[in-house]
């Protein structure tokens, strides 16, 4: 699926995702996600920032931490991989990923997310366009789920 320039518009239509302009109107006490990588360091099992390792996912981790929040990464497999938690390695791409397991894994967030204490998720990433699969799993997840596209302290909350 492609998104137009009207990709703020699409994103809360479709999946019902709200967009934040600025981090200062983000829910208190949501989890913060970012979305997996094809960046993998070759552990066998590890925490999300020993595991995922790209440019993004490491300004992630660093911005988390700093803030002192909880965080976890959409994954293609476990659905959510939170910050204190140790899984095995995967090599999996979001294009193979079915309808069915975008459910299965949306069902899989939201089991994680509650049971860790949260009923809201504060999705980053820096490309509306490579996160449509997440979009789409967080879609299914039934929590509420907000999106940002940059970590910065800048823009007035939109009432």
């Amino acid at each position: 699926m492609k998104l137009s320039a009207d990709w703020r518009t699409e994103i809360q239509d479709m999946w019902g995702i709200q967009i934040l302009e600025s981090i200062e109107c983000a829910p208190q006490g949501a989890l913060w996600t970012t979305r997996c990588s094809k960046t993998k360091s070759d552990v066998a099992r590890g925490r999300p920032k020993d595991f995922y390792v790209s440019p993004v996912n490491k300004f992630f981790y660093r911005w988390a931490e700093e803030q002192g929040v909880r965080y976890g990464v959409l994954s293609d497999k476990y659905g959510l991989h939170l910050d204190d938690e140790e899984l095995e390695h995967y090599d999996l791409h979001p294009s193979v990923l079915t309808v069915s397991d975008k459910q299965r894994l949306g069902r899989l967030i939201q089991q994680k997310a509650s049971e860790a204490g949260f009923d809201s998720v504060v999705f980053y990433s820096p490309s509306p366009l490579m996160s449509v699969p997440y979009f789409e799993m967080l879609c299914y997840s039934g929590l509420e789920i907000f999106y940002t596209t940059r970590l910065g302290f800048s823009a007035k909350c939109l009432d």
